[in-house]
């Protein structure tokens, strides 16, 4: 079916629902608290594992993202987020390690399904609607946003129903994430996506194509290297705010509050990206992310302290701000042919920094402990973010990014 203008306007207004129930709602605060409690297993435990599935992960991003590209962006959205649907009932039910191995598996199995799919599709409907340009970091961003907001308010009330039933935050996340679900089934599919039957060897050929343009092209190649960067050190540091609170003695009641202030951050960041990003310009904008990333971390390391907690809310400005920022620029010098390809080779890159990040750092703690842990974290976080600001003097000397 080819997509008319009100297709089009209708698929940016679903976007906003299916981008504010992407994620699970209501777990955040008191997920390793979750883990921990319902299957006995250790933080150095829960990092193992999440290297390992961030490992398997890698070999299905690519093949993923190429299906998006050739089968369309709607049905890998829906099936990737029906097993994310699936993974959450297991977490829900977990009583031991092994469900939550396969739950998590089955979590990062189907975000490598949407990985990619999900900004192709809004570009590509905006592209239909010729309004890519000064519409795409404004959608995304407000549409994030919301996300990030409803995290805020769920969160705050995580806390306190873990104290009444730990598993009752899960079981809400569960029936706030099927509205995605069912809001995806609604998605028309933008005719500049192909939709065809699939096919082993174009599949090979496009994965093989996409993987040499990446190789091949300095500023895509910087934008994934600093969205990696930026990415694992927040995803380690994440993994740390529940047993930092817990060293600290903070209140159980107290880290749904800290985590609603969080969400309510993130989505300020993400809601005036835009507007941020034409006000600061895209060097003082990466220059100020990592820094709010490394320095917070280093002090927390460096200062064990109660109040070395109200940190974690300067993360989420970055949070908010950094996937608007650098997906649409990133989308700028792709084709509609292997947009969600080139996003899973992202995201593969990624997933090999989080499982050999994520796998020393669980060394770390069992060896060192996790103040010294997060020093390092810190000075790698900023040794590599100066790296990466020298590099990108010369490679966007002359076209700002």
């Amino acid at each position: 079916m080819v997509m008319n203008q009100k297709q089009a306007e209708r698929n940016l207004k679903l976007f906003y629902v299916f981008e504010a129930f992407r994620e699970p709602l209501f777990w955040g605060a008191i997920l390793i608290t979750f883990i921990q409690k319902v299957s006995g297993m250790s933080l150095a435990d829960i990092f193992f594992m999440e290297s390992v599935c961030v490992f398997v992960m890698i070999f299905l991003e690519i093949p993923a993202g190429s299906l998006a590209d050739l089968l369309g962006r709607k049905k890998t959205i829906f099936w990737g987020l029906a097993l994310e649907l699936s993974c959450l009932i297991i977490f829900a039910l977990a009583t031991n390690p092994l469900h939550i191995w396969i739950s998590n598996i089955l979590c990062f199995a189907g975000i490598s399904l949407i990985h990619g799919a999900d900004t192709s599709l809004l570009y590509d409907t905006l592209k239909f609607l010729d309004r890519e340009n000064q519409d795409f970091k404004k959608i995304k961003g407000r549409a994030t946003s919301g996300l990030l907001a409803l995290c805020a308010v769920s969160n705050l009330a995580s806390g306190y129903l873990a104290k009444i039933n730990i598993r009752l935050p899960i079981y809400l996340a569960l029936a706030s994430f099927s509205i995605s679900l069912i809001t995806s089934v609604f998605f028309t599919e933008p005719p500049l996506s192909q939709t065809e039957k699939f096919n082993l060897k174009k599949h090979w050929d496009l994965m093989k194509l996409s993987v040499l343009f990446v190789a091949n092209h300095k500023k895509v190649k910087w934008l994934i290297s600093f969205t990696v960067l930026i990415g694992t050190a927040s995803k380690i540091w994440f993994f740390t705010y529940n047993p930092y609170f817990e060293m600290v003695n903070l209140p159980l009641r107290y880290f749904g509050w800290l985590f609603f202030f969080m969400g309510l951050i993130a989505a300020a960041g993400s809601f005036w990206a835009s507007w941020l990003a034409k006000k600061l310009g895209s060097r003082a904008s990466i220059i100020a992310m990592i820094s709010l990333i490394a320095l917070p971390i280093l002090l927390m390391g460096s200062i064990v302290n109660i109040w070395m907690v109200l940190l974690v809310l300067i993360q989420n400005i970055v949070r908010g701000y950094i996937e608007p920022f650098t997906d649409h620029f990133l989308h700028d010098y792709l084709d509609s042919q292997n947009r969600a390809t080139v996003f899973s080779i992202r995201s593969t890159v990624r997933g090999l920094s989080d499982a050999i990040f994520l796998f020393i750092f669980s060394w770390l703690l069992n060896n060192i402990g996790l103040p010294l842990g997060l020093q390092i974290l810190g000075v790698t976080t900023l040794t590599i973010g100066i790296l990466l600001i020298i590099k990108y003097q010369s490679i966007f000397a002359v076209q700002k990014i």
